[in-house]
C-alpha cells in the first residue's frame, strides 16, 4: 500500500472511530448543569448534611420576583395574574405564593385536614374553648374580612395556627393579603422549584415560565420584572461564563491560528494538527460518560481547555521535521521526550483523580484520558495522514534567535533563582493567608445579582444558608423531636431581637409522639358539645353553626399519624432542605435570618442542652472543610512531583538531569504562586489545578530544551513555539471578565512564560540542534 492510499484509509477509519465515539458518548453521557460539582463531599456527619443542604435545600430552590412600575392597581392585578398562571405548573413549582395566605393555600386542604394534628394545642376545657370564641366574636365584629362560616368551621383557629410556618413570620409586608415591598413600590412573589436551584436547565425552565407569564400579564402597562435567588444568580452565572468562553475561544483561535501559520506556512499541518486534539477531546469525553452516570458541565469546559496544550504535541513532531525528512521520521525522533513529556502530565492530573471532589475527580479522568490519546494520535496517527507534506518555511533564523535567548538566558540563571527565592520569600510571609478557601473564589456568579439576591431575601424574610442550628440524630422522629426541643430558646432570641425568624422541620411535621399526644386530647363529640354550649353561653352563636366544627374534630380522631412520605408535595419539599439523610443518620436543619450576635445565639443554643444541636456559621465550616480539601490536593501534588522527577530521572537514565529539569519547573511554580497571591485575593482549587497544567508543560519545555540525549538534531524553536500557543491562549483568558476564568488564564499563561525562561535558563546548552547540524 502506497503512502497516499495509507493516509486516506487512516483518515477514514479515524473518522470512523470518531463519529463511534459520538455515538457512545451521546447514548450514554448525561450532561448535568449543576455548579456544584465543586462542593466537597466527605467530611463529619454535620460537615456532609451541609453540603448537602446548601445542594438541595430550600433556600436554593426559591425564586424571588418583584414586579414594579406602573400603579399599586396594576402591580396587584400583575401579582394576583402571574400567581394563576404559574400554579398550574406543578412540575416545576413546589409553591407560587404572592402572600401568606397564598403561600398557605398551595398546601390548604392537606392542612385543613390534618390541622388538630399538626397545630399546638394546649387544652379543650370550657376555659379554654371560652377564650377561643371570645376572640372568635371579636373578629367577627371587626372588618377582618373573614366570614361566620369560615369562623365557625375552625373556633379554635387550628388552621392559622398549622398554616403559621408557611406564611413566615418574618415576611414582607402585605397590603390586601399580598406582600408588597418595604417602600410600597413593588408587589413580591416567591416561587419554590422541586429541582436544586443550582441545576441549569431546570432553573432555565422555571425562570422562562416566570418571564413568559409575566410577558402576557404586563403587555400594555410600565411594569417591570426583577428576579433574584439561587436559580437567578446559577443561570446568569452559567450564561456568563458561556458568553465570555465564547468570546474568548474566537480570538484565542484566531491568534493561535496566527501563530501556527507562521510557522507552517500551508493549511495541511495546521489541519492535521486538530487531529490529536480532536482525538483526545472524543476519547476524554467518552471515557467520562462511560465512567460517571452525570457529566458536569464545568468539567467539560475545563477538561477542554486542558487538553488543549495538546496542541504542543504535533507542533513538536512537525516542527521536528528535516528538510528532506517525512513527519514519521521526526515523530520517531521526538517520541521518547514526547512520551516523557506526557506521563509528566498525566502523573500530575492523576491527583485530581484521588482528591474526592466529584468536579477535580471528573475533570482528572478527563484530562488524563484526553492527553493519552492525543499523545498516542500525534506519535501514531498524525504522521502517516500526512506522508507527502514537507516544511516550507525556513525557520533556521528563528531557531538561531532562539538559542541565542536561551544564551542569554543561561548568563541569567542566578537572577531567576533570586526572583524564585523572591516569590518563596512572599509565599512565606503571607502564610495561611496565601490561600483562599472560599465557596465565592469558586463562583463565576456577578457580585451585583448576588446582591439583589441577598436584598430580596432581606424583604422576604427567607432564611439563608449564613447562619444554621444543626441537630444530629439517629432517625426521622429522633430529630424532628430534638428540633422541636429547641423552640423555646429558639423562640427566646426571637423576642430578644438576636434572630429575626426561623425555620425548623417540626414546625411543618410534629413527631409521631406529639401528634398521638394531640389526638388523644381530642374531646368525643358529645364531650365536645357540651364543653361548647358551656363556653358559648351568653355569646349570641347557634349551636347548629358548630356542626362542621364538630365533624372535623372526630373525624380527625382517627385519622391516622402523618410520616413525611404521607406529605403532599409541597410539605415534602420543604421538608427536603430541613431533613436531611447522610450514611444511616439524620440531621435536622434550623434556619436562621437576621442573625445579630452570633456569639450570644450560639451560647444560648449550647446551654439548651438538646442533644446533638450545634450552632454553625456556613461560611466557616465550608471554608474549613474546603481548606481540608486543598490541603489533601496539595499533599498528593507533592505526591506526584516525587513521582514525575522519578519518572524522569528512570527516563533519562541521570537523576542528575532529571533535577536539573525539575527544579526550574519547581522554581517557575513557587514564583507563579507568589505572583497570583501578590495581584489576587489568594490561591484556590482552580489555581491548584493551573499549577498542575503548568507543571506538566514545564516538563516538556524542559525536555524538549535540555540535552540530555533523548532527542537527535533538537529544534530549539519548538518549545518556544509551543510556550507562545499556549500564553497566548491563556493570556487571552486573562483578560476575561468573570474572575474565575480571570484567575486560570493569569495563572496559567504567567506560569507558562516562567516555565519557559527558568528551564532555558537552567538549561545544559550543549550538543546538537537543527540549527546547527
Amino acid at each position: 500500500m502506497n503512502a497516499k492510499a495509507l493516509a486516506l484509509g487512516l483518515t477514514l477509519a479515524w473518522l470512523a472511530v470518531m463519529a463511534g465515539l459520538a455515538v457512545v458518548i451521546v447514548k450514554t453521557g448525561r450532561f448535568g448543569g449543576s455548579l456544584t460539582a465543586f462542593l466537597p463531599t466527605s467530611g463529619n456527619t454535620v460537615q456532609r448534611a451541609l453540603v448537602q443542604g446548601l445542594h438541595k435545600g430550600e433556600a436554593s430552590r426559591v425564586l424571588m420576583a418583584a414586579v414594579s412600575g406602573g400603579s399599586a392597581v396594576q402591580r396587584l392585578r400583575a401579582s394576583r395574574a402571574l400567581v394563576g398562571l404559574l400554579r398550574p405548573h406543578k412540575a416545576v413549582f413546589a409553591l407560587v405564593a404572592n402572600g401568606g395566605r397564598g403561600a398557605a393555600r398551595d398546601v390548604e386542604g392537606f392542612l385543613s385536614r390534618y390541622r388538630y394534628l399538626l397545630a399546638p394545642r394546649t387544652a379543650w376545657t370550657v376555659g379554654a374553648l371560652r377564650v377561643d370564641l371570645q376572640r372568635d366574636l371579636a373578629i367577627l365584629e371587626s372588618p377582618a374580612g373573614l366570614t361566620s362560616g369560615e369562623i365557625m368551621a375552625d373556633p379554635t383557629g387550628a388552621l392559622m395556627a398549622a398554616a403559621r410556618p408557611w406564611m413566615g413570620g418574618g415576611g414582607p409586608r402585605s397590603r390586601h393579603g399580598e406582600w408588597e415591598s418595604r417602600d410600597g413600590r413593588s408587589a413580591l412573589l416567591l416561587m419554590e422549584t422541586h429541582r436544586s436551584g443550582f441545576s441549569v436547565t431546570p432553573q432555565r425552565r422555571a425562570l422562562h415560565l416566570i418571564h413568559a407569564a409575566f410577558t402576557q400579564v404586563a403587555r400594555g402597562t410600565p411594569l417591570t420584572l426583577t428576579m433574584a435567588g439561587t436559580g437567578v444568580v446559577t443561570v446568569a452565572a452559567n450564561d456568563r461564563v458561556a458568553a465570555s468562553a465564547k468570546v474568548l475561544t474566537m480570538i484565542d483561535l484566531f491568534l493561535v491560528a496566527g501563530i501556527l501559520f507562521f510557522v507552517y506556512r500551508s493549511a495541511p499541518p495546521m489541519v492535521a494538527s486538530l487531529v490529536p486534539l480532536t482525538s483526545g477531546a472524543m476519547v476524554a469525553m467518552a471515557v467520562t460518560a462511560l465512567a460517571f452516570p452525570r457529566l458536569a458541565i464545568t468539567t467539560l469546559g475545563f477538561g477542554t481547555m486542558l487538553i488543549g496544550v495538546a496542541m504542543d504535541y504535533p507542533t513538536y513532531v512537525l516542527l521536528h521535521m528535516g528538510p528532506s525528512e517525512g513527519a514519521e521520521a521526526a515523530a520517531r525522533r521526538v517520541a521518547r521526550a514526547l512520551g516523557l513529556a506526557m506521563i509528566a502530565m498525566v502523573i500530575g492530573f492523576s491527583t485530581m483523580i484521588v482528591s474526592r471532589l466529584a468536579g477535580l475527580v471528573q475533570l482528572g479522568v478527563f484530562a488524563c484520558a484526553g492527553l493519552v490519546a492525543s499523545a498516542l494520535a500525534a506519535r501514531y496517527l498524525l504522521p502517516f495522514m500526512m506522508p507527502a507534506w514537507r516544511p516550507t518555511a525556513d525557520l533556521s533564523v528563528w531557531d538561531r534567535r532562539a538559542s541565542r535567548a536561551m544564551s542569554g538566558l543561561r548568563r541569567a540563571r542566578w537572577a531567576s533563582a533570586v526572583v524564585a527565592l523572591g516569590g518563596l520569600g512572599v509565599l512565606a510571609y503571607r502564610g495561611s493567608g496565601v490561600w483562599d478557601d472560599h465557596l465565592s473564589a469558586l463562583s463565576p456568579a456577578p457580585h451585583a445579582l448576588m446582591a439583589r439576591t441577598g436584598r430580596m431575601a432581606g424583604e422576604f424574610g427567607v432564611p439563608g444558608l449564613s447562619s444554621l442550628v444543626v441537630v444530629s440524630a439517629d432517625n426521622t422522629q429522633q430529630a424532628l423531636a430534638r428540633s422541636a426541643a429547641l423552640m423555646p430558646v429558639l423562640e427566646k432570641l426571637r423576642k430578644r431581637g438576636m434572630v429575626a425568624s426561623y425555620q425548623l422541620a417540626a414546625g411543618y411535621l410534629p413527631t409521631l409522639a406529639t401528634q398521638r399526644r394531640r389526638q388523644q386530647a381530642l374531646p368525643t363529640a358529645a364531650v365536645l358539645q357540651r364543653r361548647l354550649r358551656a363556653a358559648a353561653a351568653h355569646m349570641p352563636f347557634r349551636a347548629r353553626a358548630f356542626r362542621p366544627f364538630l365533624a372535623a374534630v372526630q373525624q380527625a380522631r382517627h385519622e391516622p399519624l402523618l410520616r413525611p412520605e404521607d406529605l403532599p408535595a409541597p410539605v415534602r419539599a420543604r421538608l427536603k432542605g430541613l431533613l436531611v439523610r447522610v450514611h444511616g443518620h439524620v440531621v435536622a436543619f434550623v434556619r436562621l435570618s437576621g442573625v445579630h450576635n452570633p456569639r450570644r445565639v450560639h451560647a444560648m443554643i449550647r446551654a439548651s442542652h438538646v442533644e446533638g444541636a450545634h450552632f454553625v456559621v456556613v461560611k466557616r465550616v465550608v471554608g474549613a472543610l474546603m481548606g481540608r480539601y486543598r490541603a489533601a490536593l496539595l499533599k498528593h501534588s507533592i505526591v506526584a512531583a516525587l513521582l514525575m522527577a522519578l519518572v524522569i530521572a528512570i527516563g533519562l537514565r541521570s537523576a542528575r538531569e532529571a533535577l536539573r529539569l525539575v527544579l526550574p519547573m519547581a522554581a517557575a511554580i513557587l514564583t507563579t504562586c507568589a505572583i497570583v497571591v501578590l495581584t489576587g485575593p489568594g490561591l484556590t482549587l482552580l489555581n491548584l489545578v493551573a499549577l498542575l497544567l503548568i507543571a506538566g508543560l514545564g516538563m516538556g519545555y524542559a525536555l524538549f530544551l535540555g540535552d540530555h540525549g533523548l532527542i537527535t538534531n533538537r529544534r530549539p524553536l519548538a518549545p518556544w513555539i509551543c510556550a507562545a500557543t499556549t500564553i497566548t491562549g491563556f493570556g487571552v483568558m486573562a483578560f476575561a471578565s468573570v474572575a474565575m476564568l480571570r484567575q486560570v488564564g493569569l495563572t496559567v499563561s504567567v506560569g507558562a512564560l516562567l516555565a519557559l525562561i527558568f528551564t532555558a535558563a537552567w538549561s545544559s546548552g550543549r550538543g546538537r540542534t537543527a540549527e546547527g547540524a
